[in-house]
């Protein structure tokens, strides 16, 4: 079932390519699978859709997804898997250097997109520089000197790594009045089930079949008698 929703989700993300980028279209789609690698998005192992499948879905031609497909397994971020189509390579087998070459570059087009927009709201430098602070700060990353802050209220989200992301479909939804509980198969023969509130599912939409990521955060075992 997690093949599916990293297939979807590299599909709708696939979506944004931007047609005043002067980059090729192929390199776009290059950049686009390492970013998700880079960030997490895309585990190892995590299944592509075919050559043919993701052509048609973004309307371009095999032959620019078959190239991109072929310069990315040529740098070992996928690999062919058996039964034919692509996945993301083992972690010991990707290119660290070339990833890490990816944050960066990330990384320079987030700050100078924050720098250029910033300024032009009439922002000084050092407000900038105190807002990433703060945020980095609210999310238990404080840079030198920055305090914090002992609640995160809201803001603890964005602290859940992909690393501590299941991914997969909702099989089943038993409601009350306050309470749900929501059986959710990561694959075939595996399952979990996650106790929210009642607000909680109509607030994410869930209903029997759709794609839900599961963020753990603690384990708790409670034994009676």
């Amino acid at each position: 079932m997690t093949e599916t929703v990293a297939a979807d989700g590299l599909v709708e993300s696939l979506r944004t390519l931007h047609q005043d980028d002067p980059a090729p279209v192929y390199i776009q789609i290059e950049r686009r699978i390492r970013m998700g690698v880079a960030d997490g998005t895309l585990q190892p192992g995590d299944h592509l859709p075919s050559v043919r499948d993701l052509a048609r879905k973004l309307g371009l031609s095999p032959n620019t997804v078959g190239r991109a497909y072929a310069d990315l397994s040529r740098e070992g971020v996928i690999k062919a898997r058996a039964g034919g189509g692509s996945e993301i390579a083992a972690r010991d087998r990707l290119d660290q250097t070339g990833l890490q070459r990816t944050r960066q570059e990330r990384l320079r087009l987030l700050a100078r997109q924050m720098a250029v927009r910033g300024l032009a709201l009439g922002l000084e430098p050092e407000e900038l520089v105190e807002a990433v602070k703060a945020e980095l700060a609210a999310h238990g990353r404080p840079a030198s000197g920055a305090p914090v802050q002992e609640t995160l209220g809201q803001q603890e989200a964005p602290l859940l790594s992909a690393r501590n992301r299941l991914r997969g479909r909702v099989t089943s939804i038993r409601a009350g009045e306050m309470l749900a509980e929501v059986t959710i198969e990561l694959r075939e023969g595996l399952q979990v089930v996650a106790a929210v509130t009642r607000s909680s599912v109509d607030r994410l939409g869930l209903e029997l079949g759709s794609s839900v990521s599961v963020y753990v955060k603690a384990t708790e075992l409670t034994l009676g008698p």
